[in-house]
């Protein structure tokens, strides 16, 4: 019997929170229609189609699920899945994580285990290891839905926060790519202790300010002392972008993951759509723009 798997898009760091903070974001995401059969065998169609390897040995999909049986202790149940893509490949809005989860999801449900949501995270966390690093930052929010806090990435400590405010976001798509392993080799190894404390001090306030609902203090929740000066460069008219979207009125702007998309946090849908012209004036026709809100409810099954 088949079964689809929605997937959402997610926002990596959330500016501030880097590795630490994630959130889920509503209409736009994947989708995966599983067939239980005896092998694997994958299609893809949608955004960067072309791009996907079908090979089950390289596929995230087919990766997690794999990860997952072997962490059940049951043999290896293979599927046919179609992956309709929405979310760009190595394009910051958590393609991979999306992946990870749904192909752990897809062998949960096949065993019956999908009230087995720690072995879900352990083989997400596998397959997003195997594609683009051990991070949760994605594939917290993905599972979970909302805003998510990783605790401890090796104990899958995971805390959702409550968002207490509307909050509209802009999701902008420059046409490159930048594969989260690169976009780290950028980044600083070492930090002085003022620059990090002022770090901590922005992704705590920023957390406090989304849970409390603080207006006046997300601005400064939403400064980025640390990857984005290192990532911003890598994205033509990054900074003349992040002018626009303050002056249009948006709380902030920084990088989605590890980029190139980047989004901007607003307090209403109109500063929001004034937002997105902004953006489309700075990056061109080509890059793609979304409005969306928060997601509240994680990755989901439908049979």
């Amino acid at each position: 019997m088949s079964f689809k798997i929605f997937a959402p898009a997610t926002i990596g760091n959330v500016a501030s929170g880097f590795d630490v903070l994630g959130l889920a974001v509503d209409g736009l995401g994947d989708y995966f229609t599983c067939t239980p059969q005896s092998h694997y065998e994958i299609l893809v169609s949608g955004r960067d189609a072309d791009l996907v390897p079908l090979d089950p040995l390289h596929n995230t999909v087919s990766i997690a699920a794999e990860a997952f049986y072997r962490f059940l202790g049951v043999g290896s149940r293979g599927f046919k899945v179609h992956i309709e893509r929405a979310l760009p490949l190595a394009g910051g809005l958590g393609s991979s994580a999306a992946s990870s989860v749904a192909g752990a999801l897809a062998a949960a449900e096949i065993t019956g285990s999908r009230h087995r949501s720690d072995l879900v995270l352990r083989a997400a966390l596998h397959a997003e290891g195997v594609v683009a690093g051990p991070h949760l930052d994605n594939i917290a929010p993905c599972f979970y839905g909302g805003l998510t806090l990783v605790q401890d990435t090796e104990a899958l400590s995971v805390y959702q926060i409550p968002i207490q405010m509307e909050l509209w976001i802009t999701l902008v798509t420059p046409p490159i790519k930048i594969k989260t392993k690169d976009a780290r080799r950028v980044l600083p190894e070492h930090l002085k202790t003022e620059q990090w404390t002022k770090q901590m001090a922005h992704c705590t306030t920023l957390a406090l300010a989304l849970a409390r609902g603080d207006h006046e203090q997300l601005a400064f929740g939403l400064r980025d002392t640390f990857a984005e000066p290192a990532r911003g460069p890598l994205i033509p008219g990054f900074l003349a972008a992040q002018k626009a979207s303050i002056d249009a009125g948006a709380y902030g702007f920084s990088i989605s993951g590890s980029g190139p998309t980047c989004f901007a946090l607003t307090p209403r849908a109109e500063v929001a759509h004034a937002v997105s012209r902004r953006l489309l004036e700075i990056f061109g026709s080509a890059a793609q723009v979304h409005v969306v809100q928060p997601r509240r409810q994680g990755a989901e099954i439908f049979l």
